[in-house]
């Protein structure tokens, strides 16, 4: 359960952290800013039914999604700064914030396997 705790802690920190930066979008990029919003709560919904269901197949199936919607946002925040829309530290951190996450969910992934 604690590695689950740290995913959705981990999450919510990024979730927080790019919440202050899609203030700064124009509204020329409201389609990428609703994107971006609308990955990152569906990142949290896919964690929660990870740590709520019980059958090993579909804990591993969420975990998948979760590594695809975490590669969807990294695209968004890469386009993001394509566009000049944030500057390279901020890609840079946020890219780590998600490499962070991407690191506990593919462990996650190895021990739901193991099982």
């Amino acid at each position: 359960m604690n590695s689950n705790f740290a995913l959705l802690n981990n999450t919510k920190k990024t979730i927080a952290y790019i919440n202050k930066q899609l203030i700064n979008y124009p509204k020329s990029e409201v389609v990428l800013k609703q994107n971006i919003e609308k990955n990152m709560y569906e990142l949290i919904e896919l964690i929660f039914s990870y740590s709520i269901n019980d059958v090993e197949r579909i804990k591993v199936k969420f975990l998948k999604d979760i590594i695809i919607k975490l590669s969807m946002l990294d695209f968004y925040i890469a386009t993001s700064f394509e566009k000049r829309v944030i500057s390279k530290k901020r890609f840079e951190s946020i890219s780590l914030f998600i490499v962070e996450i991407r690191k506990i969910t593919y462990g996650l992934v190895r021990n739901e396997t193991k099982c």
